[in-house]
């Protein structure tokens, strides 16, 4: 599990840094109205692709780690459930060419067909279930930096849009093809049946549920951003969530490693073993949270006009809201993937996530005509405290949650130290990036000194 927390982790960060590289240029190249164009389609795409994985990526994932010790079991729940994902994609499909035609009546729309095709092709699920992350690492990270490669080169000016649009779409695709070649081996093939098909469909589509309320407030808010207010307000707060994921990688790494490890521990019964995760996983992401996410907010203001460029400034303020959810994210993503999907509580999972969908669709409704994106992100972060402390409150009488929380306290008091010393300090050089640079360094020494006094005692 640690070796492929790691790779995880590897991975995202390449995914970062990747973007640190691009989206400083498409953002000079394309500004604040490209960028919103650019997210509100790609938005709409994903959110039809939603459609075609359902609830796969848990669902799917769960079921073959509890059952990849025999082939022809593990061959038989490949086919078949990769048979209702084909199903769902040609139907999906079918709505989003209709969509284009008659609604969006874009070129880029119509382009990000061919990203909306790429989830018909994922079986990402199946090796996360057997927990081989390996292999869509490396397939992953190749594809990531041609694409890279290809944006600097070929986008150059602000009618490059499509040119831009074309290079992102056809990259998920070939990043999803490369991947079934691996399938040799690992599986047999087997003739699918309808009723095998048909079991799947209900708990897949239960696990789909909470995957469509988190939408309603994690892709809907950019949908809500650009209908209700304007492209740009969607271009800046994409670009505050960009810089959002930086903290949130490590939380997808974990979650994607750990719901594999749990549900084969708990098919097994090794309840010691799931708690020692459970612990363990809390104090990693108070540990990356308290020190990245204090640390960003503490440079945010300088930044993001020297990494977006000038007209971004906006984002800051998003920043601001955006950045103090990713604590409680974290939090989430543990009990989701670590009690609530192995120990099969749905229903715990469903209700915390629709009760946070119909705050934050009540919150963008009221917030948004008056305060755009800066709205949406005061909706996101509320949503965020109300979804994990409604799951805290119910899974508190198996797991103690706050206790594993609490004792990583200091934690807490030792990010807000570095956050008032970087906001603090100015280094007197002339460049304002090395000056960020330096503040940075200075902020991770505070918090590591400070860390391992307080630990050692």
């Amino acid at each position: 599990m640690k070796k492929n927390f790691i790779m995880n982790v590897s991975y995202q960060f390449l995914c970062i840094c990747l973007p640190f590289i691009v989206t400083p240029y498409v953002s000079r190249v394309f500004g604040a109205e490209g960028i919103g164009v650019f997210s509100y389609n790609m938005t709409v795409a994903s959110y039809f692709g939603l459609f075609i994985i359902l609830g796969l990526n848990n669902y799917g994932n769960r079921e073959v780690a509890m059952n990849r010790g025999d082939m022809n079991r593990l061959s038989s729940l490949f086919i078949n459930i990769y048979m209702m994902q084909v199903l769902a994609g040609i139907l999906v499909l079918s709505v989003y060419g209709g969509y284009c035609v008659s609604i969006a009546k874009t070129t880029i729309s119509c382009v990000f067909g061919v990203y909306l095709l790429s989830y018909l092709f994922d079986i990402n699920w199946f090796f996360f279930g057997m927990e081989e992350f390996k292999i869509t690492v490396i397939r992953n990270t190749i594809i990531k930096l041609v694409t890279t490669v290809l944006t600097l080169t070929l986008v150059r000016e602000e009618d490059d849009l499509i040119i831009y649009v074309m290079i992102t779409v056809v990259s998920y695709l070939l990043t999803q093809l490369s991947i079934w070649p691996f399938l040799k081996g690992r599986i047999r093939l087997v003739k699918p049946g309808w009723k095998e098909i048909k079991r799947h469909m209900a708990p897949n589509l239960i696990l789909f549920i909470p995957v469509l309320g988190v939408s309603l407030y994690n892709m809907m808010d950019k949908v809500m951003i650009g209908l209700i207010s304007s492209s740009a307000e969607v271009g800046y707060y994409e670009s505050a969530d960009k810089l959002k994921a930086i903290p949130i990688m490590f939380v997808t790494a974990l979650g994607t490693v750990a719901l594999p490890r749990i549900s084969y521990l708990n098919a097994r019964a090794e309840e010691s073993e799931i708690e020692k995760v459970f612990s363990n996983s809390v104090t990693l992401i108070d540990f990356v949270m308290t020190s990245i996410c204090f640390g960003m907010m503490a440079v945010c203001s300088e930044f993001v006009p020297v990494f977006f460029g000038e007209g971004f400034e906006r984002s800051i303020n998003i920043l601001y809201l955006l950045l103090p959810s990713c604590f409680f994210i974290g939090i989430e993503n543990i009990m989701k993937t670590q009690f609530l999907i192995p120990k099969k509580k749905d229903s715990i999972y469903i209700q915390s996530i629709f009760i946070g969908a119909g705050l934050n669709l009540v919150m963008n409704i009221v917030m948004i005509p008056k305060l755009g994106a800066v709205g949406a992100s005061i909706a996101t972060l509320f949503t965020e405290i109300v979804v994990c402390g409604y799951q805290v409150i119910r899974i508190s009488p198996d797991i103690p949650v706050m206790k594993y929380v609490i004792k990583d306290g200091y934690m807490y008091m030792i990010g807000m130290v570095m956050f008032l010393a970087v906001k603090w300090i100015h280094f007197p050089v002339a460049s304002e990036l090395l000056n960020i640079m330096l503040r940075i360094l200075l902020g991770g020494f505070i918090y590591i000194v400070l860390f391992l006094g307080v630990r050692q005692k």
